[in-house]
């Protein structure tokens, strides 16, 4: 754990000291390269113990290229239909026959979508790169290769739900079923995720949420006769077990924050619809996981999209939102030549000012929260260790 606990701490002393006591656009990309470099690092150097489905992706890279690309196309290709994920391992093995370089490529992929992610579109980068992997989504990059390939591809189509532009959102989502053919979920959520957040329709998902839950095995037992009749198996069983309620412990908390905040978190961009959207979405599917764990692989789709909400939930709660008035206020007193207007004037601008000062506060009880409630769930993560990310050992050890 202790390797983990390090690059957590590493990324929230960074973070404070470049990018909130000496906030600069300079020193954050100093923040988000340092941090990606630490995190490509621990991903390059693990054993192949380290991450549930190591072992399983090392084997598929010796096929390839073993087998050249002629098994690319063959039968005996597993991820044939995942054609990006088979020509990234095809292309790396035209190099190499080492699939510790192969893993360096993927985290290189991962890390680095995600920091230029966070340095395009989010307010705050570095609490959305703390989100990354005191949540999970980091450790999860270390085991589920193909899927988190994908995530970090599809979040760059959320600007374009935003932004009501189909055609560059089908693209991108087009371009990470290559990866992992469970992501062709999203499409129709370029519509739903635009829908107004009000009870309406959050009681509708809910509804829609129990029915699906109420008639999962017909469900499932109808899908298995005609396809994904691997999931029959007793080891395809598996997914159909329940999870314990830790599991859905903070999606669940994180969206219900993020519904009582909405308020604030629209009033910043009425667009961020989509993202409290797709949170509740994900809150509905790990609930759902209580029930089935096969559900929990597409709420990771959902719930990775907190590294951009919480950091909009930050600037909407922040000093940032209050900030823009004061240079108006500034100019407006110099303008001033009435003795009463400007004693009016000097009150405004003092009340400002202690807007400003609790907004502060809040913020700062926030982060301070945020970081507590992260530590904790990266190390129960990490104590549960599902996905063998512990012990970490070194691939020389």
């Amino acid at each position: 754990m202790t390797v983990y606990n390090l690059l957590l701490l590493l990324i929230l002393v960074l973070g404070l000291l470049l990018c909130e006591y000496k906030k600069s656009k300079r020193n954050t990309i100093i923040f988000l390269v340092l941090s990606s470099l630490a995190m490509t690092a621990v991903a390059f150097l693990r054993a192949d113990t380290v991450g549930i489905d190591y072992k399983q992706y090392e084997t598929y890279f010796y096929q390839v290229h073993d087998g050249g690309w002629k098994f690319l196309i063959s039968s005996a290709n597993g991820y044939r239909i995942e054609p990006g994920y088979s020509l990234l391992n095809y292309v790396v093995s035209l190099f190499t026959r080492d699939v510790h370089i192969f893993m360096l490529v993927v985290a290189v992929i991962v890390v680095t979508l995600t920091a230029v992610l966070l340095y395009r579109v989010s307010p705050i980068p570095w609490i959305g790169m703390f989100v990354f992997v005191s949540f999970g989504f980091y450790g999860n990059s270390l085991s589920f290769l193909r899927q988190c390939i994908a995530i970090s591809i599809f979040l760059f189509s959320i600007e374009f739900i935003k932004k009501r532009q189909f055609v560059p959102y089908l693209l991108i989502v087009l371009l990470a079923v290559t990866f992992h053919k469970s992501i062709i979920i999203m499409l129709p959520f370029y519509f739903i995720a635009r829908l107004p957040v009000n009870w309406k329709f959050l009681l509708s998902y809910s509804g829609i949420a129990a029915l699906i839950t109420w008639l999962s095995w017909p469900i499932f037992n109808l899908v298995t006769k005609y396809v994904y009749q691997s999931y029959a198996t007793q080891q395809g069983l598996y997914y159909m077990m329940g999870r314990d309620w830790q599991t859905a412990a903070i999606p669940v908390i994180t969206a219900a924050v993020i519904l009582i905040l909405t308020r604030f978190i629209l009033r910043r961009d009425e667009r961020n619809g989509v993202l409290i959207n797709l949170s509740f979405f994900s809150a509905l599917l790990y609930l759902m996981t209580l029930q089935h764990f096969l559900y929990q692989r597409f709420g990771m789709m959902f719930l990775t999209t907190v590294v951009l909400t919480i950091p909009e939930l930050f600037a909407s709660i922040g000093v940032q939102s209050v900030e823009a008035e004061a240079v108006p206020q500034t100019v407006n007193r110099k303008a001033i030549r009435n003795r009463a207007e400007r004693k009016r004037a000097i009150a405004e601008r003092r009340q400002f000012k202690m807007r400003v000062n609790t907004r502060r506060y809040i913020y700062d009880y926030a982060l301070a929260t945020l970081v507590f409630v992260g530590y904790l769930y990266h190390v129960w993560i990490l104590l549960a260790n599902r996905i063998n990310l512990v012990p970490y050992l070194t691939f020389w050890e």
